[in-house]
């Protein structure tokens, strides 16, 4: 069966997986390390998976961009830096994300369930103008972004 009627609501990670139990909601479309307890505490089944697509953006205003150009370097120095110390040292990374969750959500997360999530997770620092666009589309197609969208002058390396 096709077709159909789908509404998306915007839903903070923490919440998806007590709505999704109750029946709250039927689909979640999220990220890692969401999806594993998903999988894991509420039985549900990936059926589509997007193995190359952005889920962290740095971003700015233009004003800031041109007035604090090189603390914007700065910026992105650092979260390069930090991308590749998390690709260097995971099990240290995945322990500071456990403790992180843990005061964000108030809820463990299982060293297990962060490292079968962890595998899915491709951290890099270099931006896709394709996966720019394909965002900004996925967007749209969810209706979060609506008319036409100019991504030429939404990347830009400080």
């Amino acid at each position: 069966m096709t077709g159909g009627d789908v509404s998306v609501v915007p839903t903070p990670n923490p919440d998806q997986l007590g709505l999704f139990q109750s029946g709250g909601v039927n689909a979640v479309w999220t990220v890692e390390p969401w999806v594993t307890r998903l999988e894991r505490d509420a039985k549900g089944r990936i059926f589509l998976e997007e193995k190359d697509i952005i889920t962290t953006w740095l971003a700015s205003s233009v004003k800031f961009l041109k007035e604090k150009r090189e603390l914007a370097k700065k910026i992105a120095a650092a979260n390069a830096e930090l991308t590749q110390w998390i690709t260097a040292n995971g099990a240290e990374a995945q322990k500071l994300l456990i403790n992180e969750l843990k005061a964000e959500t108030k809820s463990d997360f299982a060293p297990d369930v962060i490292a079968q999530a962890w595998k899915r997770i491709k951290f890099t620092s270099e931006v896709s103008r394709d996966l720019v666009n394909k965002s900004v589309e996925d967007a749209k197609q969810t209706g979060f972004a609506k008319g036409f969208t100019d991504t030429s002058r939404m990347i830009e390396t400080p």
